[in-house]
């Protein structure tokens, strides 16, 4: 993300980052976090809704 000057307004700012990957990408063993991620954030089900 870049750098922005200071917000002079008396608004929260918001920031939305959004990560597309390949459905060919599988989630790993974590290098550094506790755990696997939920399933909800790493779901493996691509089942049209």
């Amino acid at each position: 993300m870049h750098g922005s000057a200071d917000n002079i307004t008396p608004y929260p700012r918001s920031n939305l980052f959004v990560v597309f990957n390949s459905v060919d990408y599988t989630p790993g063993e974590p290098f550094a976090a506790p755990g696997r991620r939920p399933a909800f954030v790493a779901a493996r089900d691509f089942t049209p809704l």
